[in-house]
Order: C-alpha cells, then sequence, then structure tokens
C-alpha cells in the first residue's frame, strides 16, 4: 500500500471533523501524513495517541498557504493526497489507490441537524467530506477519540458525583453561553460538579469543587473525551467541542440525557 497526505481546512475544530476521514482512510493506506498548525500540534497528536499510523505534521501558521503548497507538491510523487476546505482553490487531491477510487458515497440518512445548527449553518462539514469524495457516515461512523492517561485520571477525579454536567461557555471569539439557569439551579447542590474548560465555576465558593475543577480548565482536547462520554448534562457552545460531541451524540455513543449545542449567533436568545 501506499501512504497519504491530508491537508484539511485548519482550525482545531477543523482537525477534530476531519478525524473520521482520517480513521476511514487508514484501511487503504500504511500511513496518513495529516498537516496541522504549530499551534494545534500538541493537541491534534493527542487525538491519535494510539495510533502511530496517522503522523501529525505541523506547519507554520504564519505563512499558511506557501507552507502546505510546500509540503504537499515537495510529496505529491509517491503518495496519495487528500485535499479540503479553503485549501482546493489552489492545490488540488490525486487519489489512485483503487479502493478508495471504487468508494461509493452514501450519507446512509445522516444529516447536521441537531440543536440549534442545521445542515445550512454547518454545511462546511459536508464540504469537507465530498471535497474527498467521502460523505458525512464516514463523519459520523468513523470518528473516534483515543483516551489518555490524564483523561481517565480527571474522569476518575469527579465520577462519584451523582450529576456531572459539562460545559464549554466560551468561543475563540469570545462568545459567551448564558448558563445562569444552570448555575442557579445545581451551583450549590452537593450532588452535582459543573465543569467547564473555560472557567472554574466554583472560585471563591466551594473550596473542594474548585479544585476538582481547576484541572479541567483550559486542558488539552483529548484530556475532556471520558467526562465528555461519561457525564449527565453537555452544554456548549458552537466551536471546536461540536467536533467530539456530534459525532458521538449522533451515533449514540454519549451518556447524557441532556446535551445542547448552541450557535453562537444565538447565545442572546438562548439561556441554559
Amino acid at each position: 500500500m501506499t501512504n497519504a497526505i491530508f491537508l484539511s481546512h485548519n482550525g482545531l475544530g477543523d482537525n477534530l471533523y476531519s478525524v473520521g476521514a482520517l480513521r476511514f482512510l487508514l484501511q487503504f493506506y500504511d500511513k496518513i501524513f495529516f498537516l496541522c498548525k504549530h499551534k494545534y500540534y500538541e493537541n491534534v497528536i493527542l487525538f491519535f495517541a494510539s495510533e502511530p499510523r496517522i503522523i501529525c505534521v505541523q506547519f507554520d501558521e504564519t505563512n499558511e498557504r506557501n507552507e502546505v503548497i510546500r509540503i504537499v507538491t515537495n510529496n505529491y510523487n509517491g503518495n496519495d493526497v487528500f485535499i479540503c476546505g479553503n485549501h482546493v482553490k489552489y492545490l488540488n487531491s490525486k487519489v489512485t489507490n483503487p479502493m478508495v477510487l471504487q468508494y461509493k458515497r452514501d450519507d446512509k440518512g445522516y444529516d447536521l441537524n441537531y440543536d440549534t445548527i442545521d445542515d445550512n449553518s454547518y454545511s462546511f462539514i459536508r464540504r469537507f467530506y465530498t471535497d474527498i469524495k467521502l460523505d458525512l457516515s464516514i463523519f459520523y461512523e468513523y470518528f473516534h477519540m483515543d483516551s489518555t492517561a490524564k483523561s481517565v485520571e480527571l474522569y476518575e477525579s469527579v465520577k462519584h458525583f451523582k450529576r456531572i454536567i459539562f460545559l464549554q461557555t466560551a468561543s475563540s471569539d469570545n462568545k459567551r453561553l448564558n448558563i445562569e439557569n444552570l448555575k442557579a439551579m445545581y451551583l450549590n447542590d452537593d450532588d452535582t460538579i459543573l465543569i467547564s474548560n473555560n472557567e472554574n465555576l466554583y472560585e471563591g465558593r466551594d473550596k473542594e469543587k474548585y479544585e476538582l475543577c481547576q484541572p479541567f480548565v483550559m486542558n488539552m482536547i483529548a484530556h475532556y473525551i471520558d467526562l465528555i462520554k461519561n457525564c449527565s448534562e453537555i452544554y456548549i457552545i458552537d466551536s471546536c467541542f461540536t467536533g467530539i460531541v456530534l459525532p458521538l451524540v449522533k451515533t449514540n455513543r454519549l451518556k447524557a440525557t441532556k446535551i445542547r449545542i448552541v450557535l453562537r449567533q444565538l447565545i442572546d436568545t438562548v439561556v441554559i
């Protein structure tokens, strides 16, 4: 078998949206070289902690276009190349593997509708996959993120609570989820812990819960996977964590009974 190079849109969330495609393509290639920005490299390598055949290649994001052109064009010979996202404007895919070429797209009834997000607002994910002749069934069914030792350790530290609520309260452009109702209901509930990756909601309140929540604040994305899979409720603003929660909820791999994904442009009208 040959190797492949994979270049997607390069936000941290976009790297997560690529996971299903990368894991699907592994069955056809010895190795896949996945390009990612230097600033996200330490996060992204943990997405594939136990899969050495997916090799993350970091580049200087301050000169992104020239960097990815250099890396891809220098490696066209002898490798298949998958290009999606904005890079299709100036780079071409090259697929020679007959098994990949024979793949027939079939969404299997999947769409991008969930809570406040839909096929319109999240059409970019479908485009990423159609750019490389794949489909939403691959995005959903092949998504998998390995547990890390830290992820297991963090979940073990809070699993004794009757109700564990995971939140992402702020987006990269500083939009904030209104969680006032949730705080009023649960912040002083001994059986519940509210864990946000953005902030410690117990600062100046409950010392024990504060100390339990602090290691979750601004940690590596992969270190939340066991918490997300096993928590009671999930409330996130649409951002990188959508790339984990959406494929898991659409394939019934979450234990949470309440899951909200709120578009950032709707946060003024949605109170959690």
